[in-house]
């Protein structure tokens, strides 16, 4: 959302170089104020934008948290079951129980863990306000240019 400003445009009046004084302000508070406005409409934009993006992100952090707490389960479960096995000396049907849990539980809790990181480290990083920073330093220069016009 861009915006470009030129003095003709928003006032096709007298030009400025035959204004009075009182007119110059009333046309610098007017270019003010709207320039002002534009802003803000840009700045509520982009925080709309920032909030989706950050619920979003920690939306799925979470999601993905659960599948890693899932793999931490297996895994518990794998200990569980493989203490058992090595106390009890059981047969090779236990061994394959406690074996799937193990691959179950390492594959649940790596998936989910590198997916909630990633997502958790994303968090925020949408929320920089790049167009507001940039609109902003334009509407200096467009306010630096028309000063020195005066």
């Amino acid at each position: 959302m861009a915006t470009h400003w030129n003095s003709q445009s928003l006032h096709p009046g007298p030009t400025v170089d035959r204004m009075s004084l009182k007119g110059l302000l009333r046309h610098a508070a007017d270019e003010a104020s709207e320039i002002i406005r534009s802003e803000a409409n840009v700045i509520k934009l982009e925080i709309e934008e920032s909030t989706r993006a950050l619920i979003t992100d920690a939306l799925k952090a979470a999601a993905y948290s659960a599948v890693a707490l899932l793999g931490l389960l297996s895994l518990l479960a794998f200990v569980i079951i493989g203490l058992a096995d090595i106390i009890t000396n059981a047969a090779s049907p236990m061994t394959s129980v406690w074996l799937s849990a193990l691959i179950i539980g390492v594959l649940l809790t790596g998936v989910g863990s590198a997916m909630a990181m990633r997502h958790a480290k994303r968090i925020g990083r949408d929320a920089q306000m790049k167009k507001t920073r940039s609109e902003v330093n334009a509407d200096k220069a467009f306010i630096k240019d028309e000063w020195k016009k005066l």
